[in-house]
């Protein structure tokens, strides 16, 4: 083991920007060698600080002055004038009031043996020269070691070769990590915009992250695909492209933190088209998940028929378009209700499926539940002649009852016959997945381009997730602005999410969308003060006074956001309140 004091020769670093001291630690690899950098800084006595000030400041400065006039090399009559500038720069600061700093750096090399410290010194040498790293000298006192290795946690050298400065200039002398992520294990996701060091990478260790916001703003992401060469390229959904990141963390892990890989489950409605290894993915077009069929379990069946029976009234109302405002539909989803609610208990099935009395008769309750043979579960299109006999029931009753039940019929068997693929096929995803399947992918993003189809899909494929996910695993909805529903009709799954642990992602792709955005859909999502992680790209003057937690934003965060370029997003993290604007370059 060797210790040596590191001297920055003079001039070399001057004027450097705050955090220039580490440029001692080497950027090449070193073979040879384990190096500690040790730095120290401490405020000089008062009777000392005042000895400097009224004795040596003016005077050296008088006599560097004229040295300078009479120089002839005109390297050293300009590093004359520095010294003399830096002077000046000192006793401003110190007529300021601020307390003088003695400094100075230390470094300890240990190795094997005598000649392999040599070798490690020559490495590092070479390090500097190769990066262009200039000034640096390391002194050692030979017969100084043992009491070097005594004192190196006591005090700075105090004496002319090491640094005395003001605080200010102390302060840029300190090493200085990012200003922001820079966390062990931790996801490159790209460059620090707001760091105090230049090209400061953000590495952000996302495995404990259970509830998350992505707002893109209708900005690209920057990544690297490994099959496609290094250079960064412009990713159309840049919050997909950030979700993914995330959900590679709960896929990897992180056993020093204790959390083992977990699945995730992607509901997809943007175009993002990268899978994750280990993944299992559904295309919507080829697959399908009956409206009517109850996925739960028997000691919650009540809260799960419920909400099944609200969801399969929303996806039938939504595709009938019917308008709830006018007057001769305002009553379609109460006789809706009434009419379905009485099929699930007397008609489904050949006698029906469940009762009025589900705490009473659980078993027969449980009926409901769905089941591995899901060919044999009841099809909405089966619900139909029910729709039909209500025809004529009501026309006993007068036009009026006939006509609105007339009115129900119709536009029931048009949706159905429009969307038979959603409305008469029969569950054709697993009821299990394997160890290795982490990432399940359910693609509805080319299903349809009506956006009320797309809705109804939506709330269907997370009716079946929320229960074939695990608890403690996540669900990512990617694009959940890309559908036209209201937040009503999906509250009942983030209680489930809730109730079962299971973590939830909601990812935002559009700008100035005024119906669907993390302030409409708050309920569902969540405050986004209550987020573990908020991502926001993009930001235009209405999404500002759209959602209030954007107007809390700093200035120079909004600053930035509102230039909307690609590939730059600000981040916040609840845990330690950690944030900053990167510019992204996600590796794929």
């Amino acid at each position: 083991m060797s210790i040596f004091d590191v001297i920055f020769r003079y001039g070399t670093n001057n004027i450097a920007s705050p955090g220039w001291v580490n440029d001692v630690i080497p950027r090449s690899i070193i073979h040879h060698g384990e190096f500690h950098f040790i730095q120290r800084q401490r405020g000089m006595d008062k009777d000392s600080e005042d000895d400097v000030i009224a004795k040596h400041m003016k005077s050296n400065s008088e006599t560097i002055s004229k040295e300078r006039k009479t120089e002839s090399n005109a390297g050293e009559r300009t590093r004359n004038q520095m010294r003399v500038d830096d002077i000046s720069i000192a006793e401003e600061l110190i007529g300021k009031e601020e307390t003088i700093i003695d400094s100075d750096l230390m470094l300890i090399v240990k190795e094997t043996d005598p000649d392999k410290i040599e070798l490690a010194l020559d490495e590092l040498k070479d390090s500097y020269k190769d990066h262009a790293v200039k000034g640096i000298m390391t002194i050692r006192k030979t017969g100084e070691q043992l009491n070097s290795l005594r004192n190196i946690l006591k005090e700075p050298h105090s004496d002319p070769r090491h640094n005395s400065d003001p605080t200010t200039i102390a302060a840029s002398r300190l090493f200085l990590p990012s200003s922001g992520f820079s966390d062990e294990n931790g996801e490159d996701i790209g460059y620090d915009l707001m760091a105090i060091l230049p090209k400061q990478h953000a590495l952000i260790n996302f495995v404990d992250v259970k509830n998350a916001v992505i707002f893109s703003g209708g900005i690209s992401a920057k990544g690297t695909f490994s099959n496609t060469g290094i250079r960064p390229t412009s990713i159309e959904f840049g919050g997909s492209a950030l979700a993914t990141v995330i959900g590679r963390s709960f896929w990897l892990g992180d056993s020093e933190k204790g959390y083992y890989g977990r699945r995730t489950h992607h509901i997809m409605l943007s175009d993002f088209d990268y899978r994750l290894p280990n993944s299992l993915s559904f295309d919507m077009r080829k697959e399908a998940i009956n409206p009517f069929e109850v996925f739960g379990t028997p000691e919650t069946v009540e809260d799960d028929f419920k909400a099944n029976f609200k969801k399969a009234i929303n996806m039938m109302m939504l595709l009938s378009e019917i308008n709830e405002e006018d007057n001769e539909a305002k009553y379609a989803r109460t006789d809706l209700e009434t009419l379905l609610r009485r099929w699930y208990n007397e008609i489904a099935g050949g006698g029906g499926l469940y009762t009025k009395d589900p705490k009473n008769n659980p078993l027969r309750a449980q009926r409901v539940l769905a089941d591995r043979q899901h060919e044999k579960y009841p099809l909405p299109t089966e619900f139909l002649p029910t729709l039909l006999n209500n025809v004529s029931e009501q026309s006993n009753k007068g036009d009026r009852a006939r006509d609105r039940a007339e009115f129900l019929y119709k536009k029931m068997n048009g949706a159905f016959e429009d969307n038979p693929a959603i409305f008469d096929a029969h569950t054709t995803l697993p009821d299990i997945f394997t160890r290795d399947q982490r990432n399940i992918y359910y693609d509805l993003s080319q299903v349809s381009r009506d956006m009320k189809v797309r809705g109804a899909l939506l709330i269907n494929t997370l009716s079946y997730v929320v229960n074939r996910a695990l608890d403690g695993e996540t669900i990512i909805i990617h694009g959940l602005d890309r559908v036209d529903i209201n937040e009503e009709m999906i509250l009942d799954y983030q209680k489930i999410m809730k109730r079962r642990g299971i973590g939830k992602i909601i990812v935002f792709e559009e700008s100035e969308n005024s119906k669907i955005n993390p302030e409409t859909f708050s309920r569902f999502v969540g405050r986004l003060n209550t987020q573990d992680l908020v991502c926001v790209g993009g930001l235009s003057e209405v999404d500002i006074n759209n959602i209030k937690w954007f107007q809390g934003l700093p200035e120079t965060v909004v600053s930035r956001l509102i230039k909307q370029e690609d590939g730059n997003f600000f981040i916040y993290r609840k845990k330690d309140r950690l944030s900053t604007v990167i510019k992204t370059n996600i590796q794929f």
